[in-house]
């Protein structure tokens, strides 16, 4: 009786393994498409336009410990963040440019980058690089003339500094007085509407402002070989070995 032989199914690991010409075949040929794709399909230009913010702290709130004056620095970016975003602010840029209208302003044009205290980043993205420029540079002046135009001097906030001067001014403080009027800056500072009097802030660049592609060439090409090369393990998993051999 003639025994059937029977053929035991290559490890489909040990394939895809053994393929690396393949897998280098599929990372030089994806990063070739994704170059071209690029040429054919440029991503649009980016501008940055820089504005420098100090927000003074130890001058404004040299009363208080550390870890307040951090709570300070956040409850003051929070609002000047929200008033970049604003609707002041934004129309100025669409008179600027009137090319994009609030809601793609705020949804795919332009984005803000800030270290909450120092240099704030506001990008513009266009496929005209004049037009990114514009957009960055009037929208980084229109902020900086908001915020200070929003600056103000609370008289209950300059009053209950004054008192807490006095206090400290004294041979022995009144720790209680001390921590009713300490007690009682906090919550003005949270309440408070407006920008602190203490922020400066200044335009650093606003012409002759950095361009760039939003998504560079290298990015594309690093996708593509990416891709192409995990195309090759699907392609040896999906399709079973006697079918390629077929063809």
């Amino acid at each position: 009786m003639v025994q059937k032989r029977t053929t035991i199914p290559a490890d489909p690991l040990a394939e895809i393994l053994a393929a690396w010409r393949l897998w280098l075949l599929g990372a030089l040929a994806g990063a070739v498409l994704a170059w071209g794709v690029y040429q054919l399909f440029p991503p649009d230009y980016r501008a940055r336009a820089t504005v420098v913010v100090d927000a003074n702290l130890e001058e404004a709130w040299q009363y208080f410990p550390e870890r307040d004056l951090f709570n300070f620095l956040f409850r003051e970016t929070d609002r000047m963040e929200a008033l970049a975003w604003s609707d002041g602010v934004l129309n100025v840029v669409v008179e600027a440019v009137p090319a994009y209208s609030l809601h793609e302003l705020r949804s795919r044009v332009l984005s803000l980058s800030h270290p909450s205290d120092g240099g704030w980043h506001f990008y513009a993205a266009s496929p005209e690089p004049a037009t990114a420029q514009a957009l960055a540079s009037s929208w980084a002046q229109a902020f900086v003339s908001t915020v200070q135009d929003a600056t103000t001097a609370s008289p209950e906030l300059q009053a209950a500094r004054a008192r807490m001067s006095e206090l400290l001014a004294s041979s022995e403080p009144d720790q209680a007085a001390m921590a009713e009027v300490m007690a009682e800056l906090l919550f003005l500072a949270e309440h408070t509407r407006g920008i602190s009097m203490y922020t400066e802030l200044y335009v650093s660049q606003a012409a002759e402002l950095p361009l760039q592609r939003n998504v560079s060439v290298a990015s594309y090409m690093l996708v593509g070989s990416f891709v192409g090369a995990l195309a090759v393990p699907l392609y040896l998993l999906l399709i079973p070995a006697r079918l390629r051999r077929a063809r």
